[in-house]
């Protein structure tokens, strides 16, 4: 007797499934690595701003530094100023004033050897901070197991609903959920660990290099923003892969445990700047098994296996589908 194709409602991922997660390690990082650093630097905000301070305040704040003859930083008109007051000629290349270090007076030459040492006492401390900072430690205070839970219980209210009509879909308790979900925040930890390490060990090193640089002060700066942007976006992804694979290996699960073994592959829109990977699209409209995934890589790179959500940022879905006789009841329904 010939069968029917019925294919079932897509479960698909949102932005809101993974955002609380991503925020929540943002904020991990922010609290735990950044601001700490930022601290130690006296660094009061967020943003640098123009001061009307004096020169040697200027200096002493590390707003301004002097450096081979050359005075750069966040030059406000006050400073700017009493610069050419002292006979300092500005550089359009540069973007500095210069003025030989024997044309500064006696007071101001003070200043700037003060501040220097100010600034090489300030990085060791941070640098000390850091070398103290134990990746495990920050990791360990991740607590998104109710994040996890949140996603797999939405997953399973619309498996339920999906499959209702069809077939009687094994219970699955409160208790075996949030096993699941702490599983995933363990490893959601050990993701977050062994990138804290190595972003410690980066920023060790260009905060050491800014001793070296003529902007001092504001490179330093600079190089904790530059590494908390380089964090927002690992949040971002991690966030968003670690979801996407906990639900779509949620769903291989609960669809398999159900007798539906079959899906047709799926391909979201896609845009200029998100594009879909090619080999993936060609994947669209495809019957497979979840037992039997398709080769999900591009050609000439070592093959893997996949169903959908669960290849490296992958944003496809899986429309389940179920083979019905023609003339029963379930396949009328549908």
């Amino acid at each position: 007797m010939k069968s029917k194709v019925v294919e079932l409602k897509p479960i698909k991922e949102t932005t809101e499934d993974f955002e609380r997660l991503e925020e929540t390690v943002r904020q991990l990082w922010r609290k735990n690595l950044y601001v700490p650093l930022m601290k130690a630097l006296g660094y009061p905000g967020t943003k640098l701003t123009n001061a009307k301070d004096d020169l040697a305040q200027a200096l002493r704040t590390g707003r301004i530094t002097y450096y081979r003859g050359q005075f750069s930083g966040r030059l406000s008109a006050s400073v700017s100023k009493e610069l050419k007051d002292l006979g300092a000629q500005w550089d359009r290349r540069t973007g500095t004033f210069r003025l030989a270090q024997t044309s500064l007076p006696h007071e101001l030459r003070a200043v700037i050897a003060g501040s220097e040492r100010q600034f090489r006492a300030k990085i060791a401390d941070i640098d000390k901070k850091l070398a103290q900072i134990l990746p495990e430690e920050i990791a360990d205070k991740l607590q998104a197991t109710k994040i996890f839970d949140t996603s797999l219980w939405k997953v399973q209210r619309e498996f339920a609903d999906t499959v209702k009509n069809i077939t009687v879909a094994p219970k699955l308790t409160d208790s075996q959920r949030q096993k699941i979900a702490a599983e995933w925040n363990d490893n959601m930890k050990l993701w977050i660990r062994d990138w804290t390490a190595e972003e410690i060990r980066k920023l060790r090193g260009e905060m050491e290099k800014t001793i070296f640089t003529g902007n001092r002060y504001e490179s330093a700066v600079k190089t904790i923003q530059k590494s908390y942007g380089v964090s927002q976006n690992k949040a971002k992804f991690l966030a968003r892969q670690e979801t996407g694979l906990l639900m779509a290996k949620f769903k291989e699960t609960r669809y398999s445990d159900a007798g539906i073994m079959e899906y047709r592959w799926g391909c979201v829109a896609g845009s200029p700047k998100h594009p879909v990977r090619p080999w993936h699209k060609a994947l669209e409209g495809k019957i497979f098994r979840w037992d039997h995934p398709p080769v999900t890589t591009k050609p000439g790179e070592a093959v893997r296996r996949n169903n959908p959500g669960e290849d490296y940022n992958c944003r496809c879905f899986a429309r389940p589908i179920v083979r019905v006789n023609r003339e029963s009841k379930i396949a009328d329904k549908e």
